[in-house]
């Protein structure tokens, strides 16, 4: 539901379903860097029910490093035939295409005392650009988490996540180098009022700023409040409702005065048709009103759906649908509605090798304000991505990844129209 480019590496665990989101870019595990994760806000983690703290895991820390390969064909992400030299901001001597170059180091660790689990997950990519050196960059994804339980009622988690990373050149009027920096913490508990009902909630507090001054009024701060109830009607089914209200702040300020305030509630549904079937769902109505009357305002429905299907022990198909309300970082108050779907079957062939493919389908209809919205109306975009990853992992140790990722935007806007090939290489070693 919720897009990101996941960069080719491990990402944290993410809700299948969530609120509203920033997007970072567009298409999945195409990139460099695993910083760019944007999808499941830590606070939509936070409230999910715990793990089965009854059965302790042994305490683990992991160690591991990888070099990684990337070829992109269209670093700037612009149509066909557009003269780079032109576009405002770029550097003095610019490439369509380049060699990425991305060395990783990281650790996973998690320790337990008693009912209390402590986890830690860092990482940080030293990112090189073969022909566009300017874009140089170090991104990392940093998160330390407590997982707490008081007895066998409350239970929760309290954190913190860190990331850093270049915001990749989707949709930009200006193509100058900006690394956005993000930072959360968030708070969550959840009690059991009986063996079927239980009630939980959560706060949150994000920052966000961007390192090219251009682009520093949208740097943002936002405070969220979600909570909710659930009853379990069977061992993996149960019915909830939720309710999360955010209100986003722009330090800088703008002429227009983005400052907004978000009211969303839902219902969820959860059912295991069997071991091999499950669905998850939810739908509800979002609001949110902005401070300018400028922005256009929004109120409508937002739902989503995700099923898994193991047909056989080997294979696995996921699918998913949604509507909901996103943006892009650099620019929040042009937000849109998002339409799509997802089917990704994984194909394990034995121990040691496993195939998956991706293909995803959006429409992106824009309610906020856009620069060209007096002259052609509404913007509207469909994106299409397909992708193919091969994994190898001959020892515990060492993993072997492969990917090829197609994206294609179409718009009614021509200067976002573009076609995308990026090709990938990793090898990862843990110890």
């Amino acid at each position: 539901m919720l897009r990101s480019r996941i960069h080719f590496v491990r990402p944290f665990k993410a809700r299948r379903y969530g609120w509203v989101s920033c997007t970072i870019v567009g298409a999945l595990m195409v990139g460099p860097a695993r910083a760019a994760l944007v999808s499941g806000d830590p606070l939509e983690v936070a409230i999910e029910a715990p793990r089965d703290l009854t059965k302790f895991l042994n305490n683990t820390f992991e160690i591991f490093g990888a070099e990684t390969l990337v070829l992109d064909d269209n670093i700037y992400r612009v149509p066909s035939g557009a003269d780079l030299q032109a576009l405002p901001g770029i550097n003095a001597d610019p490439s369509r295409k380049d060699h990425i170059n991305v060395t990783t180091l990281g650790l996973d660790g998690e320790w337990n005392r008693g009912r209390q689990t402590f986890t830690a997950d860092l990482q940080v990519d030293d990112n090189r650009y073969e022909r566009n050196s300017n874009l140089n960059d170090v991104s990392t994804l940093d998160k330390v988490t407590w997982l707490y339980q008081v007895g066998d009622v409350l239970s929760g988690q309290i954190g913190a996540v860190y990331s850093q990373a270049l915001i990749p050149f989707l949709n930009v009027s200006s193509y100058n180098r900006d690394v956005y920096a993000t930072t959360s913490y968030f708070g969550a508990g959840r009690f059991q009022l009986g063996p079927r009902w239980a009630i939980y909630g959560g706060v949150m507090e994000s920052s966000t700023t961007l390192s090219d001054v251009a682009l520093q009024s949208n740097d943002t701060h936002s405070k969220s409040v979600e909570f909710g109830t659930e009853y379990a009607t069977g061992v993996k089914d149960s019915v909830g409702a939720e309710y999360r209200y955010t209100d986003a702040r722009y330090p800088r300020g703008t002429a227009l005065n983005d400052d907004y305030r978000e009211d969303a509630g839902r219902v969820v549904f959860r059912h295991s048709f069997s071991e091999k079937t499950d669905i998850v769902a939810s739908g509800g109505f979002l609001k949110r009103d902005y401070a300018s009357e400028a922005i256009h305002r929004f109120s409508g429905e937002i739902w989503r759906v995700d099923m898994n299907w193991q047909t056989t022990e080997k294979l696995l198909f996921e699918f998913g649908t949604w509507q909901n309300l996103q943006a892009y970082l650099s620019a929040q108050s042009d937000y849109y509605v998002s339409k799509g779907g997802r089917i990704a079957p994984k194909w394990t062939a034995t121990e040691k090798i496993a195939v998956g493919l991706s293909l995803i389908y959006e429409a992106q209809d824009y309610v906020g304000v856009t620069a060209s919205e007096l002259s052609l109306g509404t913007r509207r975009d469909k994106l299409s991505t397909a992708q193919v990853t091969l994994t190898y992992t001959p020892f515990r140790f060492l993993i072997f990844d492969f990917g090829y990722a197609y994206e294609k935007r179409d718009s009614n806007e021509a200067q976002f129209q573009f076609n995308d090939n990026v090709a990938r290489a990793k090898v990862t070693v843990k110890y």
